[in-house]
């Protein structure tokens, strides 16, 4: 039984399918219209995959999880190893990286999204910047839906207040946002 779990761990192949969905609900059908297949590893997708982390993508998983089915670290020191610069050299720093919880936004693996975030990032930052924090008579720019967040704001960290992106300027009380070069 254990050996089953290991390998109900692994992704969803054509040729473990059938047993799997044997023991488990929900398991994936290969065969599904909408999935995609990873040539490299012909894991199915639900999805399509827009980012792939790269020692994912080459089956590196040492590099990251000391075993086959766990992380070396259950916190994002596992990411540090390769990401330090990520947490270094900003004045200001996003909540998540300051706690080296890359993980609250990022997939480990790969993701639907840039960056692998693990939603698009106005639905992903909605999870704690909530409307009602989000001043729409001072920044009309958060009311409209279309807006990515990203397109204002960095997301790790930087030197201007609320995370600005360089060009962009900070909006003053009773007026728009205005806009940087």
């Amino acid at each position: 039984m254990l050996l089953l779990a290991a390998w109900a761990s692994c992704t969803v192949t054509r040729e473990n399918y059938k047993t799997l969905s044997f023991f488990f609900d929900g398991v994936p059908n290969p065969d599904a219209p909408a999935a995609a297949v990873d040539p490299r590893t012909g894991a199915v997708h639900q999805y399509v995959v827009v980012s792939l982390h790269a020692p994912y993508a080459e089956e590196k998983c040492d590099e990251c999880h000391a075993s086959r089915l766990r992380l070396s670290n259950r916190d994002s020191a596992a990411c540090l190893k390769c990401h330090a610069q990520t947490r270094q050299g900003f004045e200001r720093m996003h909540g998540p990286v300051a706690a080296g919880a890359c993980l609250w936004c990022h997939n480990p693996h790969e993701s639907a999204y840039p960056h692998l975030l693990r939603d698009s990032d106005r639905r992903l930052c909605g999870q704690c910047h909530t409307p009602e924090l989000l001043d729409t008579s001072r920044v009309p720019e958060h009311a409209d839906e279309a807006r990515a967040c990203l397109e204002c704001h960095v997301g790790h960290g930087g030197a201007h207040p609320f995370l600005m992106r360089t060009g962009r300027d900070v909006p003053q009380a009773g007026g728009p946002a205005p806009r940087g070069n």
